[in-house]
């Protein structure tokens, strides 16, 4: 009977190069600090470059499949802390944060505007809100929170609240700085919004760019 463990039927993984193994040390340090979304990060682009699992990811996902098993659950202390409401925490203020970024960039210069919530730049297409009242952080802070009102970022679950004062907190958020970026892969295995399909617009816009 032939394993999966002989040597002629393995499939040849490739080595990590720089980049990826320093990810990958990244996603490492990170999961350790109670980042969940950094295991899938790392799963991903072993997946995607055919590389072999490191030993603490292979550990890692051992220990969660055989918790799952034997019918334990993580054992996370305080309250907020559980995986999926910290994941969902974190989407939250990188959507947050996101936003404010590029509608900054905008407001210094306008041929910027791709990169804003797309109803940001529909409000500017439409001439609602011209490029030459914006001059501040706070406009800023004031036009993101217009772009994001009214979004839900999952199917079921509550409007994100964009208020001025919370785009002021969450980009003040060191802590949340550090961590992987979630992307829309990691997003929809949580039924989240994909991010990028918040940000940007494909027509071309009236006003004149020069």
């Amino acid at each position: 009977m032939t394993k999966i463990s002989d040597p002629h039927v393995r499939i040849k993984a490739a080595t990590p190069d720089e980049t990826s193994a320093r990810l990958l040390f990244d996603f490492k340090k990170a999961a350790l600090r109670g980042d969940p979304t950094a295991l899938y990060q790392a799963i991903i682009l072993c997946g995607e470059n055919q590389l072999s699992m490191p030993d603490w990811l292979t550990d890692h996902l051992l220990k969660l499949i055989a918790n799952y098993h034997l019918g334990k659950k993580p054992s996370w202390k305080g309250a907020g802390k559980r995986p999926l409401i910290v994941i969902r925490r974190r989407f939250e203020n990188e959507v947050r944060r996101r936003a404010v970024i590029a509608v900054r960039a905008w407001v210094k210069d306008k041929r910027k505007y791709q990169a804003m919530p797309t109803a940001c730049i529909r409000a500017w297409n439409r001439q609602d809100y011209l490029h030459k009242d914006f001059s501040s952080d706070e406009d800023a802070l004031g036009f993101a929170s217009l772009g994001l009102q009214d979004i839900k970022l999952q199917a079921d679950g509550p409007i994100l609240k964009c208020s001025t004062r919370t785009l002021r907190r969450a980009m003040a958020d060191k802590k949340g700085a550090h961590l992987p970026k979630m992307s829309g892969r990691i997003a929809s295995v949580f039924g989240l919004t994909d991010p990028d399909t918040l940000f940007g617009y494909d027509k071309p816009l009236k006003p004149n760019l020069k």
